[in-house]
């Protein structure tokens, strides 16, 4: 399992790395790891070239949609 995929699996069973993500997802993403590629593919929402990155073709996506708090 890619360090992508073990993020995205981490994202969804830590409720306080959820939070921490959805305040600031590139320094979090940069804090576990993930690379520069891997983090503007995340943030650009390919799904094939996430997929890819995280290798794993049959992995189940999620989207996490947030409000930026001012």
């Amino acid at each position: 399992m890619s360090n992508l995929s073990q993020f995205f699996t981490q994202l969804g069973t830590d409720a306080e790395l959820l939070e921490a993500y959805q305040k600031d997802p590139i320094g979090v993403m940069q804090a576990n790891g993930i690379t520069e590629e891997e983090i503007k593919a995340v943030m650009s929402g390919d799904k094939a070239r996430i997929r890819q990155l995280a290798g794993d073709e049959d992995m189940k996506m999620f989207q996490i949609v947030t409000t930026p708090k001012p």
